[in-house]
């Protein structure tokens, strides 16, 4: 976009817009030399970063507990129960997204098919597979999509794993 300005400091002002470099410069020829043009990009492109987001929430509640940036890779699309310090049972949903507000949304969603699917897909959250905050047993992570247990960085799958919990290969 094309923008005639005047004056300096206090006095500066947009005096006119135009949407060609001709037209600017028309208007120009009619003022007297106190008038400037200056030129902008109207539609710079952006460019979005995704992001992984860890939305926390209270199980059982549907009450977002925290939203954190992720800096670990591989656990887009994963989910963990866990306790927390109070012993209160969380779920973390991990969601890879341009933006906050969009992240939110999804494991909002996320979470309500979570609880929907809860004895079906998901029975492992009620079974002991929690670690509490503090503990050094080993988190455990599930494939919000298949609700395989998935191993991370080495870990090894408990030797007590119920049978109906499957581990992503």
């Amino acid at each position: 976009m094309f923008v005639v300005t005047s004056g300096a400091y206090s006095d500066y002002h947009i005096d006119r817009v135009f949407s060609t470099r001709k037209q600017a410069n028309d208007y120009m020829d009619t003022k007297d030399d106190n008038y400037q043009l200056e030129v902008y990009d109207l539609d710079e492109a952006y460019e979005s970063k995704a992001e992984l987001y860890c939305i926390t929430f209270r199980f059982d509640r549907k009450k977002v507990e925290g939203v954190r940036i992720c800096c670990v890779d591989g656990k887009k699309d994963l989910i963990h129960a866990r306790r927390n310090y109070y012993g209160e049972s969380m779920l973390d949903i991990f969601i890879e997204s341009d933006s906050r507000k969009r992240a939110l949304k999804v494991a909002s969603e996320r979470y309500g098919a979570i609880i929907a699917g809860e004895q079906t897909m998901y029975p492992y959250l009620r079974v002991g597979l929690m670690p509490t905050y503090g503990t050094k047993t080993e988190p455990a992570y599930f494939d919000f999509n298949t609700g395989e247990l998935v191993l991370l960085d080495d870990q090894v799958a408990p030797k007590d794993l119920p049978p109906f919990i499957k581990v992503k290969p």
